[in-house]
C-alpha cells in the first residue's frame, strides 16, 4: 500500500509549482511511479472550478478490438461497472491547464500531442470503478489525486494482479504503462477505483494515446462533445467565432467595376493557411441540379446532365489550381436537422487521406440558423449561402500526409 506526503523546495513564482519534482518507482515490473506534489493547490482549485457545472455520469468503452482505431471498435456508454461522475476539459483550455499538460508530457516522456483531454472524475461515498484496463491504445496513464480523504476512508486505486494499492494524497500523481509492446495490453495493470466510505474523492485521468490526438481533436461546435461533457465557457459560442458571410462580403467589398457574366470573385479570408470564400460560385439553377443529385430517383424534380456536372467540376479545378484529373469524383451530401455533418476532425494522416491536398466545399442552399462550415483551429466559420464556395489548402503540394496542416481541419455544423 502506497501513499505520498508533501514536501518543500523552491517553487516557480508565477504558478507556485515546484521547480524540482521527485519521482519514486514503487513497482519495477510493470513500472509504476508516484510523484508527490505534482499539482499545486491553486492548480487543483482551478481545474475543479472549471468542472463545477459540467459533471456527467462516467462512461466506459465497450466493444471488441477489430482494427487499430478504438473510435470505431469501442462505444462509450454508462455502465453499472462504473458509478462515478466525469468532466472532460478542453486541451489547453487555460494557461494553467496547458502548463499541466506539458508537465505531464515531460513526466511520461511522450509528446504532448499524444495526450488526450484531461478527464476529471468524482466519486461520492459508495461510488466506484470496478476492474478495468485503460486500453492497448493508451501506452501510459497518469492518475492525479485532487484531494485527501480521511484516514481509512477507502477510495484507493487498487491493482489486484500486483497486490498494490495507492491511498489518495492531494496533488500526487501515479503513472504506469498499459502495454507490453505496441498495441499489446499488459493484463497486470488491470486496476479499480475503490469506493470512498464517507468523503467525496476527486481525481484526474491523464491518458497518453498511441496516436497524436491533441492537435486533431474534434472540437465541438457548441457546448460539450457528443456526450455533453466537454467544458466550454458559457458565453464562448458567440465570442469565439469569426463569422464570414458571403452576402456581407459582396455588399462591403464589391468590385468597383460591374462583374462580367460568369466572372467569379474570390475573397481571401485567411492567409495562413490559405482559405478563400467565393460568393455565387454556382448559379441558383446549378445549385438546384446538385441538390437533385442527393434526392431519390423517383422524387427528383431535375436531372443533372453529364455536361452540366463537367462544367461545375472544371470550375472547381480552376479555383483550386489543380488539374481536373487529380480531383476526386464530385460528392453531394444532404444533412438534415440533428444529423452529424460530414467533415469531423480526424486523426493525423486520416484527414489527408480523406480530403487530399485541397478542398472545394460548396453550399447548395442557405440556412436560417446553424449549418456553418467551421475551422476550430482558426476560430473561423462560414455561413451557408446558396452557391457559395469555400476553398482551402490542406497540405503543401507533394508534401505528403505527414505535412498536413492541422489548422485547416474543418467541421460541419
Amino acid at each position: 500500500e502506497g501513499g505520498a506526503e508533501g514536501g518543500g523546495g523552491e517553487v516557480f513564482e508565477r504558478s507556485g509549482a515546484p521547480k524540482v519534482l521527485t519521482a519514486y518507482v514503487v513497482h519495477r515490473d510493470p513500472k509504476i511511479t508516484i510523484v508527490p506534489n505534482f499539482l499545486t493547490d491553486a492548480e487543483i482549485d482551478h481545474m475543479l472550478e472549471l468542472a463545477e457545472d459540467y459533471w456527467v455520469p462516467s462512461v466506459v468503452g465497450s466493444g471488441v478490438y477489430k482494427t487499430n482505431n478504438e473510435a470505431k471498435d469501442l462505444t462509450n456508454k454508462t455502465s453499472s461497472n462504473r458509478t462515478s461522475y466525469s468532466c472532460m476539459l478542453k486541451s489547453a483550455q487555460t494557461q494553467a491547464v496547458e502548463s499541466i499538460e506539458h508537465r505531464l508530457a515531460h513526466l511520461a516522456g511522450m509528446d504532448v500531442e499524444y495526450l488526450e483531454r484531461l478527464n476529471l472524475v468524482r466519486y461520492a461515498p459508495g461510488q466506484f470503478f470496478n476492474k478495468h484496463h485503460d486500453g492497448r491504445f493508451r501506452p501510459k496513464t497518469v492518475f492525479i489525486y485532487l484531494n485527501d480523504l480521511p484516514e481509512g476512508d477507502g477510495g484507493e486505486t487498487y491493482f489486484p494482479e500486483l497486490g498494490v494499492k495507492f491511498v489518495p494524497r492531494k496533488g500526487c500523481a501515479v503513472m504506469w504503462s498499459n502495454i507490453l509492446s505496441p498495441s499489446i495490453d499488459d493484463p497486470r495493470t488491470v486496476h479499480q477505483g475503490l469506493p470512498p466510505r464517507t468523503a467525496m474523492k476527486y481525481g484526474v485521468n491523464c491518458f497518453f494515446n498511441d496516436k497524436p490526438l491533441k492537435q486533431w481533436e474534434d472540437v465541438d461546435s457548441d457546448f460539450g462533445d457528443d456526450d455533453a461533457d466537454l467544458v466550454v465557457g458559457k458565453n464562448q459560442t458567440s465570442k469565439r467565432w469569426r463569422t464570414i458571410d458571403a452576402e456581407t462580403l459582396v455588399q462591403d467589398f464589391a468590385p468597383s467595376s460591374p462583374q462580367l457574366p460568369g466572372q467569379i470573385v474570390s475573397f481571401n479570408v485567411c492567409q495562413d493557411p490559405r482559405l478563400s470564400v467565393l460568393p455565387g460560385f454556382l448559379s441558383p439553377d446549378e445549385a438546384a441540379l446538385l441538390i437533385a443529385c442527393a434526392e431519390p430517383d423517383d422524387t427528383r424534380q431535375a436531372q443533372a446532365t453529364p455536361e452540366a456536372l463537367a462544367r461545375i467540376e472544371q470550375r472547381m479545378a480552376a479555383v483550386a489550381g489543380i488539374p481536373l484529373a487529380h480531383m476526386d469524383p464530385l460528392r453531394v451530401a444532404k444533412c438534415e436537422p440533428k444529423m452529424t455533418p460530414d467533415g469531423q476532425v480526424l486523426a493525423r494522416g486520416q484527414y489527408g487521406k480523406r480530403f487530399g491536398q485541397k478542398v472545394v466545399f460548396i453550399f447548395l442552399n442557405a440556412v436560417a440558423e446553424g449549418g456553418e462550415l467551421r475551422f476550430p483551429r482558426l476560430n473561423l466559420q462560414v455561413r451557408p449561402r446558396e452557391g457559395c464556395a469555400v476553398v482551402w489548402q490542406v497540405a503543401a503540394p507533394s508534401s505528403g500526409e505527414e505535412n498536413v496542416d492541422p489548422r485547416a481541419a474543418h467541421q460541419g455544423r
